[in-house]
């Protein structure tokens, strides 16, 4: 696996590539790789001739000065985990893809001013802009991302749909340890306490999708079910339960698929989760 630092030089590589017909998945990080960051790097190892995998912290996507500050770093760490599977690391800084003359950024739409862009004002518009950038940089076959951020696979979905850019995006189940806790770069924040109390999260997902099957049907109900086992976990707090169709519109009586989705805070760490139901 090649460590790869500029722009030019990785546009350059990914360009000859293409040209030689040959098919490249991407996965954009922001490092603190985890288990479910291989499971979209094997992904695309499986479906591509050639994969490459960025890891660049991106500023313009947090709405927090002090969550930017504390997001974990470890390149080196990184670079050992997905060595086998990658074939090339791009590995940007901050002036590399933002450079002092940069002007632009992508807008985006309503789909993207609720749940976290309620929360996390300019978030979406910061990830729109620099995954626009990747893709660009990058010309992938294929896009690779977690749908434990399922908003912000429909933002990208979107994005790449209205701005014709040829590239599919591939969305890949949420990857979670054994207590059912879906992976991510925050848990490693989490005092052993409130990891085992995190775990709860799925439960409380699991319990309400359950009692949609069982027959309810109206989406406050659902809501405020799910809120009430999310309300049992101790130190915690509640931003948002949500029930949406897949496009993420509100809907009031369930008649489709519908995706649940959450987000809390458990000590100082904010989690997000979902489940999608099918309406079978």
């Amino acid at each position: 696996m090649k460590v790869i630092k500029k722009v030019i030089s990785i546009s350059k590589i990914a360009n000859n590539i293409r040209l030689k017909k040959n098919t490249i998945g991407f996965i954009p990080t922001m490092g603190a790789l985890h288990e479910g960051h291989l499971f979209l790097i094997q992904k695309a190892r499986e479906e591509n001739d050639i994969v490459i995998v960025s890891i660049f912290v991106n500023p313009k996507q947090f709405t927090n000065a002090h969550d930017l500050e504390k997001y974990p770093h470890n390149i080196e760490r990184d670079r050992l985990l997905i060595e086998s599977y990658a074939d090339y690391l791009f590995v940007p800084s901050e002036q590399e893809m933002y450079p002092s003359d940069f002007h632009t950024s992508i807008t985006v739409g309503d789909h993207a001013h609720d749940l976290e862009g309620k929360f996390r004002p300019g978030h979406f518009e910061g990830m729109a802009t620099v995954v626009h950038k990747f893709l660009t940089i990058c010309v992938p076959t294929r896009a690779y991302f977690g749908l434990k951020d399922y908003q912000q696979f429909m933002v990208v979905s979107q994005m790449v749909e209205d701005l014709n850019i040829n590239v599919k995006i591939i969305g890949v189940p949420t990857v979670r340890d054994e207590s059912g806790l879906a992976m991510s770069s925050r848990n490693v924040q989490l005092s052993d306490e409130d990891r085992k109390v995190a775990a709860q999260i799925h439960k409380a997902l699991l319990d309400t999708k359950n009692k949609i099957i069982s027959g309810e049907r109206n989406s406050h109900i659902i809501e405020k079910y799910c809120m009430d086992l999310l309300l049992q976990i101790p130190n915690s707090k509640i931003e948002y339960v949500a029930v949406r169709t897949l496009p993420l519109k509100r809907t009031q009586i369930i008649q489709s698929d519908i995706v649940l989705l959450v987000a809390l805070s458990i000590g100082n760490v904010r989690l997000i989760d979902n489940i999608i139901v099918y309406n079978d």
